[in-house]
């Protein structure tokens, strides 16, 4: 019962480190096999796989929308205007590099662009911004 209570106690601690819902459902499922303490080792094993990936199944969608939100930062970046300042060739993806409030973005884009063009963000996708060519 005491390992278990420890490899929860290390799974939470690690969460707290990465803040990305990462570990937490290993948690989980360490303190829901402290009940079956009386049992093989083997059968606890099972238990704690088994209950992580049934809380990771079950919660994980909801816990996610609901720390990450609607997020203001994207609706505000969705729809504006940029101009396409350099274009970098990585196998066969254009990416290019776009400045949006100060910052400088990686874009991709399905239409071709050229440099100094203005394009449209529709959406990010990944880390970097999808574009519409601005017509």
């Amino acid at each position: 019962m005491l390992i278990w209570f420890i490899i929860g106690i290390l799974f939470l601690v690690i969460e707290f480190i990465s803040f990305g819902l990462i570990s937490i459902w290993f948690a989980l499922g360490a303190f829901l096999t402290m009940i079956f303490y009386n049992y093989s080792l083997v059968y606890q094993f099972y238990v704690f796989v088994g209950s992580s990936l049934l809380f990771l199944i079950l919660i994980r969608k909801i816990a996610v929308k609901y720390f990450k939100g609607n997020s203001k930062e994207l609706n505000r970046i969705n729809g504006r205007i940029v101009k396409i300042e350099k274009i970098e060739i990585r196998g066969n993806t254009k990416v290019y590099t776009v400045y949006l409030d100060g910052k400088i973005w990686e874009a991709i884009s399905e239409s071709d662009l050229n440099i100094g063009d203005k394009a449209l963000v529709e959406k990010i996708v990944g880390n970097k911004l999808l574009l519409i060519k601005n017509s």
